[in-house]
């Protein structure tokens, strides 16, 4: 079994590599998605790695290139963090997977083998419990920048009530009770993200 990985951690990967050689599954990697793609032009794997954060770009927004292009691609997400936001959105883009980065080189190898071989190991739906539309992550992300709601509707072109409502929406679906519970939350789920987190 062929399969490409897209980790812009050298390390990782290339130690990805050297540990599934003497296995039947050959792993080619990549830290650069402009070579990553162009390699996939000419030749697609079986399977594709795909990290969650690479640089600043999103996995989640290279797997739809990849899925427009090649729609019969087997991608599976790797990531350190097992977040229900992280599930929702491998679930959207048509993934196969979401694989931890924690597990062992033979969970992973098992893994690996079961979704070649046609399992899915994502759940069919996603998670309703966290999703938050994008207008409402929009809306805390600028809350988390300390904006007030005021501030905000004036970014956004929205009227404060809107965003209050917004964030008595927000704090419903995380089940707290304030903004500030609502950005630890997001973060901690993977719903948001922060500069330095």
């Amino acid at each position: 079994m062929k399969v490409y990985l897209l980790d812009d951690h050298a390390l990782f990967s290339k130690s990805l590599e050297i540990a599934f050689r003497p296995m039947d599954i050959s792993i080619i990697s990549f830290t650069e998605p402009e070579i990553f793609l162009g390699k996939l032009k000419n030749n697609q794997p079986d399977l594709v790695l795909l990290d969650i954060h690479i640089g600043k770009l999103s996995g989640f927004d290279i797997s739809k290139k990849i899925l427009k292009n090649f729609p019969n691609q087997k991608v599976v997400f790797l990531s350190g963090f097992d977040l229900i936001e992280y599930k929702n959105e491998a679930i959207k883009s048509g993934a196969w997977g979401l694989l931890n980065k924690n597990v062992t080189i033979e969970e992973l190898y098992d893994d690996l083998k079961k979704i070649h071989h046609g399992n899915n190991l994502l759940p069919k739906c996603q998670s309703t419990l966290y999703v938050l539309s994008e207008r409402e992550k929009e809306i805390l992300k600028c809350a988390a920048e300390g904006l007030r709601q005021q501030e905000i509707a004036e970014r956004l072109y929205i009227s404060r009530r809107t965003v209050n409502n917004h964030l008595v929406s927000i704090n419903n679906k995380l089940g707290v009770n304030s903004t500030v519970c609502a950005i630890i939350q997001a973060i901690e789920l993977g719903i948001i993200r922060v500069k330095g987190y």
